[in-house]
């Protein structure tokens, strides 16, 4: 493939995470991701508080004028918060199927919803239902794959913000590192494989 657009969608997360890199002094952090070539193009669009629905009734626009090849999402927080987690991954589903069959993406990777503090326990069980629905529901989609945040739980290091629910610096860190292994991923399944990084 030529040249790879690649737009970076979701809720705020997303948005905190483009602040994140715009502010940083840390010249190790870039727009995009690091990955150094002139043919891959990065747009972030996240917006607080986007749900599914108001993904579909806000931002599609974006993704019409963009015209990615590529699409990593982060949706599914907001909405884990009033629905099931069967509901929530349907309604993930059809937007996959949506923006491949409508607005032509070429491929389309949903990125895992992060647990939130110890005390969220019902949170955290939808979470947990919802990544075994994704992952089932997106194996056999030939433009869609399953992206896991590694190393979030399973550590002595505390990656959220007081709130329990948003990530402090150290979080914003991995989930940098996370989505930039996601984009690599895409790149490689386009059959971009020479890209070259630092």
């Amino acid at each position: 493939m030529g040249k790879a657009r690649v737009l970076i969608l979701g809720h705020s997360f997303i948005r905190s995470l483009r602040d994140h890199i715009t502010s940083s002094q840390d010249h190790g952090y870039n727009a995009k991701l690091g990955i150094s070539t002139p043919e891959y193009f990065c747009r972030w669009h996240g917006v607080g508080g986007r749900t599914i629905a108001k993904v579909v009734k806000y931002d599609l626009g974006a993704v019409k004028d963009f015209g990615p090849d590529i699409i990593i999402l982060q949706l599914g927080s907001n909405d884990l918060v009033d629905s099931p987690a069967l509901k929530v991954g349907s309604h993930l589903e059809d937007l996959v199927v949506l923006l491949h069959d409508h607005y032509k993406v070429d491929l389309i990777c949903v990125c895992q919803t992060l647990r939130r503090s110890s005390s969220e326990v019902v949170f955290n069980k939808k979470v947990c239902l919802l990544t075994k629905y994704l992952k089932t529901v997106l194996e056999p989609i030939p433009y869609a794959f399953f992206w896991s945040h590694r190393g979030f739980w399973n550590t002595k290091s505390q990656f959220l913000s007081r709130d329990g629910v948003h990530l402090n610096g150290r979080g914003q860190h991995k989930l940098y590192r996370s989505m930039r292994g996601a984009v690599l991923k895409c790149l490689r399944l386009i059959d971009n494989s020479s890209v070259p990084v630092f």
